[in-house]
C-alpha cells in the first residue's frame, strides 16, 4: 500500500510537461556549453545547480539524466517553497533509481525567498558554503510576490561563481506590452493574488543590476508554457 501513497503525493504540471524540451533545448545548446569551458579553466568538471521553485520535480528528473546523456557531469541541487510540490519532488527523485558516479541530486530542500533572499535557516544552513555555477528559475517570478525576485537576485549575487549563470524562464512584459495571451494571465494572476503579475522585464533587469548581475541574452520561446 505504500506504493499507493506515493502516486497519490506524485503531483504533475502540465506547462513543466510542455516546456521540458524547449528549455533543454536552451541549456544544451547555449547555457551548460559556456560553463563547462569555464569550468575546464578552473579545473573543476561536475556543475553545481540550484533549481529554485522546482516544483513537482519534472524538470529535475528530465534535465539530470539528459545531463547523463550527454556526459556532463552535475551535482543538482532542487528545492521548492510548496510543501505538497516539495513532497512529490522527493518522491520523482527517489523513484529515479541511481545515477552514475560524478552524477547527484542533493536531497530537496524547502526553499522560499523574501527581499534578504532565503527565508528557511535549515536550508541556508544546507546550502551555507555553497557556490553554484548555474542558478535556474522557470515559472516563479510572476507567481510570486516581487520581493520573492529580489531574493533570487540577492542568492545569485552571494552563491554564482564567477562567469556563473542564473537562467529565468516565464512570461515578460517588454515595454509595458506582451503578447494577448500573456495580458490575460496577467490579470488572472492579479486576480488570484495582488502581489503576482507578469513582470516588467526592464524592471526585472534593472532589479538584477542593482546586485551586479548583467543581462547577457534573452531568447524567445514557445507561449502558453
Amino acid at each position: 500500500s505504500n506504493l499507493n501513497d506515493s502516486n497519490i503525493v506524485t503531483m504533475d504540471s502540465p506547462a513543466a510537461q510542455r516546456n521540458k524540451d524547449p528549455i533543454w533545448s536552451i541549456l544544451q545548446s547555449t547555457i551548460l556549453p559556456s560553463l563547462i569551458k569555464k569550468g575546464k579553466e578552473s579545473s573543476s568538471s561536475t556543475l553545481k545547480v540550484l533549481e529554485v521553485a522546482a516544483g513537482c520535480g519534472i524538470h529535475t528528473t528530465y534535465f539530470v539524466p539528459k545531463m547523463v546523456e550527454n556526459k556532463m557531469p552535475v551535482h543538482w541541487y532542487p528545492t521548492d517553497p510548496d510543501p505538497p510540490s516539495w513532497k512529490s519532488l522527493q518522491q520523482r527523485v527517489e523513484c529515479m533509481g541511481a545515477l552514475p558516479d560524478n552524477y547527484q541530486i542533493a536531497k530537496p530542500l524547502l526553499l522560499t525567498l523574501d527581499h534578504k533572499g532565503i527565508m528557511e535557516h535549515d536550508t541556508k544552513d544546507v546550502l551555507a558554503n555553497q557556490t553554484m555555477n548555474l542558478i535556474i528559475c522557470i515559472n516563479m517570478i510572476h507567481i510570486s510576490p516581487w520581493g520573492a525576485t529580489l531574493g533570487l537576485f540577492e542568492e545569485a549575487a552571494q552563491r554564482l561563481c564567477s562567469g556563473g549563470i542564473l537562467m529565468t524562464y516565464g512570461p515578460y512584459k517588454v515595454n509595458g506590452t506582451a503578447a494577448p495571451s500573456n495580458l490575460q494571465f496577467d490579470e488572472n494572476l492579479k486576480g488570484r493574488n495582488p502581489e503576482w503579475g507578469v513582470r516588467d522585464l526592464e524592471r526585472v533587469q534593472a532589479a538584477a543590476e542593482e546586485k551586479k548581475l548583467k543581462l547577457s541574452k534573452t531568447i524567445e520561446m514557445p507561449a502558453n508554457n
